[in-house]
């Protein structure tokens, strides 16, 4: 049984805005109109009102420019209107929608990582809010007079409403998080996106100083409370540094830590919580942790694992540590140890 921790969970870092810093300053060629971060704080997606791309947030790297949202009958692009990210950022979504203009598709679904173009969907009938569902398997998109809710298997309409469900679109944190900068925004944001976990800002504008539109990446600064969290959590013991396995580089930190550590005592009982953020070097750590084994000595695992960026949006795998809780000794039952289970 697996569950994916909310970020903050298990650790994270909490928002500390005033005391943040520029992670990337980059330079744009036009003004942002719409701005998505990725849940685990990876990935931006950033729109104007000709372009479409993706940003990597370690690096600040341009990664992708999507072709996609343009009238058919003079081939020009029209502004996109909304922008989200599936829960586990698979999939980035786009909407768009211009009077008196009708495309092909007004929603479109995009693999992020690589820039594939996955469905077209809603015809000409022209959408702005759009929202995943929780597990992910369909999206929510205002088109034309109501809502409809599409899937993603299938690209098939499975439920119509009058609008997107309350809730979906939740209100943000951005505007609130921007006030709060260490330095004065120089004139207003014209998007603004914060991560799920609260951990990155994305601001773009245009300052009246600045030749063009410019988009920052904001990191938060840890509060003392987030200190008090580790501690609570026990991340504070010290961890058994193991080899690395043979396949150390993957697109996805979190699927390649499951493949080598999750499998490795199969039991239906045993509960399964990963959690992954970004740290402030721009490196990823992955938290797994296995609990309830099915071991006469061991109660449970954790894993903290340590990834580097590298080129093309892969992720290297260069530190494995381990801990872990003893049923019967020689610590108490929920106290992590590297000490020899009795």
């Amino acid at each position: 049984m697996a569950a994916m921790l909310p970020a903050l969970a298990q650790g994270a870092a909490a928002a500390d805005w005033q005391a943040a810093d520029i992670q990337h300053e980059l330079e744009l060629e036009e003004s942002a109109i719409q701005l998505a971060l990725s849940p685990d704080g990876m990935r931006l997606a950033s729109a104007g009102e000709s372009s479409l791309t993706v940003w990597e947030v370690a690096s600040g790297r341009l990664t992708q420019r999507l072709d996609g949202h343009r009238s058919p009958e003079v081939d020009w692009p029209l502004p996109v209107t909304g922008l989200a990210f599936s829960p586990d950022g698979s999939v980035l979504a786009s909407t768009s929608w211009n009077p008196g203009v009708i495309p092909k598709a007004s929603l479109k679904l995009w693999d992020p990582t690589t820039g594939e173009l996955l469905r077209s969907l809603a015809g000409s009938l022209g959408c702005r809010e759009v929202a995943f569902t929780a597990d992910g398997e369909s999206v929510w998109a205002a088109c034309g007079r109501d809502a409809q809710r599409y899937s993603l298997a299938t690209g098939e309409v499975v439920e119509r409403a009058g609008q997107v469900p309350e809730g979906l679109l939740t209100a943000s944190n951005a505007e609130a998080a921007a006030d709060e900068l260490p330095m004065p925004r120089q004139g207003p944001p014209t998007a603004l996106a914060v991560s799920e976990e609260g951990t990155h800002l994305a601001w773009a504008g245009r300052p009246p100083t600045y030749p063009s539109p410019i988009l920052r990446i904001w990191l938060a600064a840890a509060t003392a409370d987030a200190a008090a969290v580790d501690q609570s959590s026990g991340d504070e013991a010290d961890y058994l540094v193991l080899d690395l396995p043979g396949e150390t580089v993957a697109r996805d930190p979190v699927t390649l830590a499951r493949e080598h550590y999750s499998r490795e005592l199969p039991n239906p009982v045993t509960v399964e919580q990963i959690e992954q953020r970004m740290l402030e070097s721009g490196e990823v750590r992955v938290m797994l942790t296995l609990s309830n084994l099915k071991d006469d000595a061991l109660r449970a695992w954790r894993y903290r694992l340590t990834f580097e960026p590298r080129e093309e949006g892969l992720w290297e795998l260069v530190r494995v540590e381990r801990k872990h809780q003893c049923w019967r000794g020689p610590t108490e039952p929920e106290e992590w140890t590297t000490q020899l289970c009795i």
